[in-house]
């Protein structure tokens, strides 16, 4: 009688567990949609011509369909970029020349190109399998006095904090369009560079 009491707040703990978890990732989905929504509402209004969006994988949305996922605008005939603060709903459009640099951080410890963006896939690959990675994001600095970053959550609050296993599907999905957007901030870095430079 004892172990079969046992056993039923067990069951019971894990029924609320589960729905308080689902009841989160739904409403982190429902925030990205809506914030989603309504920034591609306000680049319209503003004209801003998207010439691509980047749609970031994130470990509660990376086997949703694109509307569930944070994302970039760019337009590349202005030559603008379109960051979404997800915490605060807020669009910040910059132009390709105030992208000063980013970071991608993975369990606390930053991982930045020092102009070798293979120093960055390097470290985050090379890990051991059974390694489970707590915490990805990607840290974004512009010139913008009032709002000099913004930050990318990509792998947080996972299942009792364990994270999400290197070698399982959820951690290469989200590296794949990290990897793809990051490739994009070099190009821009590089353009940047190249501008600064005095003419010959």
């Amino acid at each position: 009688m004892f172990w079969f009491i046992i056993f039923l707040v067990f069951m019971l703990f894990l029924i609320i567990f589960g729905v308080q978890l689902s009841h989160k990732e739904n409403s982190k989905k429902k925030i990205h949609l809506l914030v989603n929504e309504k920034v591609l509402k306000n680049l319209e209004e503003l004209k801003f011509n998207i010439s691509r969006i980047f749609y970031i994988n994130d470990s509660h949305t990376y086997i949703q369909s694109n509307e569930y996922k944070q994302m970039v605008a760019v337009d590349n005939k202005k030559k603008k970029i379109a960051l979404i603060d997800y915490e605060s709903s807020e669009l910040i459009i910059i132009k390709f020349n105030e992208f000063l640099d980013y970071e991608v951080y993975k369990n606390g410890v930053s991982y930045t190109t020092g102009g070798n963006v293979g120093s960055i896939w390097g470290g985050i690959f090379n890990a051991k399998t059974e390694e489970n990675c707590k915490e990805l994001k990607l840290i974004i600095r512009i010139k913008k006095i009032d709002k000099p970053q913004i930050t990318y959550d990509i792998i947080k609050d996972t299942v009792f904090n364990m994270g999400e296993n290197i070698a399982g599907k959820a951690y290469s999905e989200c590296i794949k369009t990290l990897q793809e957007f990051v490739s994009f901030l070099e190009v821009v870095k590089s353009e940047n560079k190249q501008k600064s430079l005095p003419e010959k």
